[in-house]
């Protein structure tokens, strides 16, 4: 072993001096390496004493060096004395468990230090001890008591620390754990001069050795390092590299080699951490496989938002059908009653002050009457009253969701009617088992949303969806676009709206399913236990399957209530809307869900339900005005009239539609008297119709009438509450029955009619709103309006027999180049010419007729055919 030993000093010798100047001799530079090593301690102590001058603070921690008086101290290592381990990020480390142990005092530590190095001497007690926080070790300086050689007392603390180790495993679960994560602290005698630093170096498993003199060969290090720990590599130069196996090993070697001196001062060793550089695997993965990273990234970040986000959503959207954490829940609850007593009586306090203000003005200004009539509390029993025309009806709804079979309800009527009011304030939530799970749908803010972002807040906000992360479609589709250029195709990442709101609907029909099947655990584990107490000879009970249960137990099926259902929506964008609830809805009906009710005053909006249930036959409610009577006495009540003559008259254009006569009511405590407010409202009424209908200003892209056909309409409708389909297509203007039918019904969309079918079919037409007839008459007996209107009607005529002459005349120019053979042919169709011609001439002169008259005609001419 010596002479490789010898063989490698020399090897080592030669390669130092090739590194070396080469205009320096080689004697000198021996001379100058010897002299540098022997001299490195004391250059430092003299470096030391000289920055020393004036200095109070001569501490290990300040000056990075440990003070050693020679035979008489020594300094040794102990690992793990801080017990977890270091990381780079400062903030990992402030929220750990080592911010606080490293508050640890010095005298703790010594005690520390002292229970796992005793027994030891009685004089060698702790001089000083340095901690290395970073490094989770400390410096301690013994001293060494006389009569005990430095190598004894260094040899029996080590055999301390052992000892107390094999007394710390003895149990063996601490056996077991030490194998696989060893903590306790390790001893170790400091061979050089260490070098007490807090820079930015942080410990890894590479040390760099840097050699001032000789360099040391590969044996020679191994020798010296291995005491420490294994060493996977050493690779030898004139800066050498050992790599540790582990990072326990490197501290060690490097706070106890650093600094020593070997070769009789020929060589000394400078140590440093070599910082990692660590591979990110996965960064590496995506950048070179892009096509196959990106997709497999996204797929995960969807599962994970899925695994997540999704059951919370869900959670919220069971929340707001069942309303179990809202404050209507627990508002009859003893104890919400009594914490909010005060506020009741502070805001009932503010309100009555209020109340005595508006009394005293209301007397200063001579209103006192009026105010005394607005505060007696008789409108909510008056509106109760109307609905009691509509009780049967709301008893036929609650009657179909008990029956339980294909609860697929509509509600229709026109606008104004109280639709929403009659359903659920009157039908569901006076019933206490139907008002507990409700969810409704108001489609008109859906179809009015402005942009996708605002569409999928505004669905959420309906559904209870939360939380939506509308923010994520916009960088969605600049990642989408980014990566369609790396990779040449697209990520997937970004959905379309109609996508996204497939996704809520189906989590919330998840959602439902969870609500509706909520009792039938309950209902089985029931059913078990009674079985479980039969008797002998008693059979057991039948436990019914989860369709079976539904089926008998109606009221546990949330009921949806889908609310201003339209043939389109208001942006042509968001037509998909009202498709795609129907689909859903029609899905829950026929998976036996829930039940659904769609609200709607569209006629033209049941296709959608007939296209997603073909099979379905519907259950319909239609809802019509309040009775004369009932309006009468609708507003006795509330303009407080002693008689009610006084409206007599009056009232009637009205009809019973609620919007009006509320709208009545208004006008009339304004101010005005009955007969200027109806006036006005006719007019108002009428202003509606010219501008929108009569001159063909376009509501929607769908309109498709003409103002002759609506002029017709309003005449006859002027001389009739309705008229009969079969009567109005004899007209010209009505001829095509597909075109007639998409024709009225977008005028009934837009409430100009009403449309009312026998046996599915199409039977009458009538006004949209009463006071329409009463608008339509006044239009009629305009005689400017009439003129315009009339004379625009009549040309209109005149051009379809026009027409008709101008195809009979080419059918008959062709059949006279075939001969006398089809002489008959010839005759049906000049008779034909001859009935067209003569129309022209009669249609022509009524035009005449209207436009030399001066004053409005009384009788005027209002026959169409």
């Amino acid at each position: 072993m010596s002479v490789v030993l010898r063989s490698g000093l020399q090897t080592s010798t030669v390669l130092a001096r090739s590194y070396l100047l080469p205009q320096l001799g080689a004697q000198l530079r021996t001379q100058w390496g010897r002299l540098s090593a022997r001299r490195y301690a004391s250059d430092i102590a003299e470096i030391k004493q000289e920055t020393e001058h004036n200095e109070t603070d001569t501490s290990a921690e300040t000056t990075g060096v440990i003070d050693v008086e020679e035979h008489r101290e020594v300094v040794m290592y102990f690992d793990h004395i801080y017990p977890l381990s270091i990381s780079r990020n400062v903030m990992k480390q402030a929220f750990t468990a080592y911010s606080m142990i490293q508050h640890q005092t010095p005298e703790q530590l010594k005690e520390k230090v002292l229970a796992i190095a005793s027994p030891i001497p009685e004089k060698a007690n702790i001089t000083d001890l340095v901690p290395l926080k970073r490094d989770c070790g400390a410096f301690v300086k013994f001293h060494v008591p006389p009569g005990i050689a430095s190598s004894d007392l260094i040899k029996q603390i080590q055999a301390n620390v052992q000892q107390h180790e094999k007394d710390y495993n003895s149990n063996i679960f601490r056996q077991v754990l030490s194998l696989v994560w060893n903590q306790h602290p390790a001893v170790y005698s400091v061979k050089g001069t260490p070098w007490i630093e807090d820079l930015r170096r942080y410990p890894s498993t590479h040390l760099k050795v840097k050699f001032e003199g000789e360099v040391l060969t590969e044996e020679e290090l191994y020798v010296l390092f291995r005491r420490y720990g294994v060493i996977v590599d050493i690779l030898p130069g004139p800066e050498a590299t050992i790599i540790f196996k582990s990072m326990r090993a490197a501290i060690s070697a490097k706070n106890c080699i650093t600094g020593i001196s070997l070769n009789k001062g020929k060589s000394t060793l400078h140590l440093q951490y070599i910082p990692l550089k660590r591979v990110n695997y996965l960064t590496d993965f995506i950048n070179n496989h892009q096509k196959i990273a990106i997709p497999i990234l996204i797929a995960l970040v969807a599962t994970l938002a899925v695994l997540i986000f999704d059951p919370i959503r869900q959670w919220f959207i069971e929340s707001k059908i069942t309303k179990k954490y809202s404050f209507d829940a627990y508002r009859n609850n003893p104890v919400v009653k009594l914490a909010l007593y005060p506020f009741h009586q502070v805001r009932n306090w503010l309100s009555s002050s209020y109340d005595y203000l508006d009394e005293q003005i209301s007397s200063l200004n001579g209103d006192a009457e009026k105010s005394q009539s607005t505060d007696n509390g008789t409108a909510p029993q008056n509106i109760a009253m109307l609905w009691s025309e509509r009780y049967e009806k709301s008893k036929q709804i609650k009657l179909w969701i008990y029956e339980n079979i294909n609860t697929f309800i509509i509600v229709k009527g026109p606008k104004g009617s109280g639709k929403e009011e009659f359903l659920l304030e009157h039908t569901l939530l006076n019933d206490e088992k139907l008002s507990k799970k409700i969810l409704y749908l108001d489609c008109d803010i859906l179809s009015k949303s402005r942009s996708d972002n605002n569409l999928i807040d505004n669905t959420a906000q309906q559904l209870g969806y939360f939380p939506v992360f509308t923010w994520t479609n916009t960088v969605s589709q600049f990642v989408d676009l980014g990566v369609q250029g790396l990779t040449g195709q697209k990520s997937g990442l970004s959905e379309s709206k109609e996508t996204q709101l497939k996704n809520m609907f189906s989590l919330t029909t998840q959602a439902i399913r969870d609500i509706a099947t909520a009792d039938y655990s309950k209902y089985r584990s029931s059913i078990e236990r009674k079985n479980s107490r039969l008797r002998p000879g008693e059979s057991p009970l039948e436990i019914l399957k989860e369709e079976e249960y539904l089926q008998q137990h109606p009221e546990c099926k949330p009921i949806i209530v889908v609310d201003k259902f339209a043939r389109k929506a208001d942006a042509s964008q968001n037509d998909f809307i009202f498709p795609m609830i129907a689909e859903w809805s029609s899905a829950l009906v026929q998976n036996n869900l829930a039940h659904v009710i769609f609200i709607t005053a569209d006629v033209g909006s049941v296709q959608h339900l007939n296209n997603a249930l073909p099979n379905q036959v519907f259950k319909s409610i239609s809802l019509s005005d309040a009775s004369s009577s009932s309006a009468q006495q609708y507003l006795v009540e509330q303009l407080k009239l002693n008689d009610e003559h006084s409206i007599a008259g009056v009232y009637e254009p009205l009809g019973g539609r609620m919007l009006d006569l509320q709208a009545f009511v208004r006008r009339i405590k304004s101010g005005e008297s009955p007969q200027e407010a109806l006036h006005e409202m006719v007019n108002q009424a009428a202003e509606q119709i010219t501008t929108f209908f009569l001159n063909n200003h376009k509501l929607e892209e769908d309109t498709n009438w003409n103002t002759a056909q609506v002029w017709t309409i309003m005449k006859l409708l002027s001389k009739s509450e309705s008229i009969e389909y079969s009567e109005l297509i004899k007209s010209p203007l009505f001829k095509s029955s597909a075109e007639t039918n998409a024709t009225l019904s977008t005028l009934e969309k837009h409430d100009l009619i009403s449309l009312k079918a026998d046996k599915g079919i199409l039977d009458k037409i009538s006004a949209g709103r009463p006071l329409f007839k009463a608008a339509f008459k006044q239009l009629i007996h305009d005689h400017k309006i009439y003129k315009l209107y009339e004379v625009d009607y009549l040309n209109t005529l005149v051009a379809l027999e026009n027409d008709k002459i101008k195809k009979l005349e080419q059918e008959l120019i062709s059949i006279q180049k075939l001969g006398d053979k089809l002489g008959s042919r010839v005759l049906y169709l000049s008779e034909k010419i001859e009935a067209s011609n003569a129309k022209v001439v009669e249609l022509e002169t009524n035009i005449a007729e209207i436009n030399s008259k001066q004053k409005e005609p009384k009788g005027a001419f209002l026959g169409i055919f």
